[in-house]
């Protein structure tokens, strides 16, 4: 008897692979852990801390440069006398392509401390393979901060840049447009609860390197939320799809 041509095969449903479950339920603590943590500092900060910081001024994300792990300094003023704070990103192994990790925290205004934290969601539109290629992300997620009241940001936009290579040297500029929500909560709180403000950001990153093993990144944001931010990453390609 011949033997037939094609064999059965059993096709696994999308979104029921062990592996995906495991880094979401682990993504998924992971958050948890980091917002009770933040809970934890809120409560342990006097009552009248006079500080805060937007959890996501800047986003530094673009097409090219968001995974691996970055430490940032900041230069916030998105509230008056704002002063600096340090911030680390992390596009962990085991989260979901796209996701990353922020935490970080500094002085606001009056000196006091505040401190911040969120999740950063990328989803590429457009990729290009030519030098200067134009590519394009739709990015979001969710941040918070403890100071002198709490704040849950939510923001949304576009992210687009571009990238030129040339020997060792690597250089790839990009902008971000979009809003962010903010809810404030507390007695400190202004007036004013529920806000959105629109988001205009730009950044640079640059590497020496082929593999791009260390990444320079700095970034600004204009209006509301206004910062600048200077720093390093490494393992950037874990983003890059």
């Amino acid at each position: 008897m011949p033997k037939p041509l094609y064999r059965r095969v059993r096709i696994r449903p999308i979104g029921r692979h062990a592996e995906f479950e495991t880094r979401l339920e682990f993504a998924v603590a992971a958050l948890v852990v980091m917002l009770l943590a933040l809970a934890v500092m809120a409560a342990l900060t006097p009552a009248r801390a006079y500080g805060q910081i937007a959890p996501d001024a800047p986003r530094l994300i673009s097409p090219h440069g968001s995974g691996g792990m970055g430490v940032h300094w900041l230069r916030n003023e998105a509230f008056p006398g704002d002063q600096g704070a340090l911030l680390v990103t992390w596009a962990m192994p085991a989260l979901p392509s796209g996701m990353r990790l922020r935490a970080g925290g500094g002085q606001g205004a009056g000196g006091a401390s505040a401190v911040f934290g969120g999740i950063d969601y990328q989803v590429p539109l457009r990729r290009s393979a030519r030098q200067w290629g134009f590519e394009l992300d739709w990015q979001s997620g969710v941040g918070i901060s403890a100071g002198d009241y709490s704040l849950v940001t939510l923001p949304v936009g576009l992210s687009g840049g571009l990238s030129w290579q040339s020997g060792t040297v690597w250089i790839a500029p990009f902008v971000t447009a979009g809003v962010a929500a903010d809810l404030r909560l507390g007695d400190e709180a202004p007036g004013k609860e529920f806000v959105v403000d629109p988001t205009l950001e730009a950044g640079l990153d640059v590497a020496f390197d082929r593999e791009r093993t260390v990444v320079l990144r700095a970034a600004t944001i204009w209006g509301e939320r206004q910062a600048v931010s200077l720093g390093f990453a490494v393992g950037v390609g874990v983003l890059r799809r």
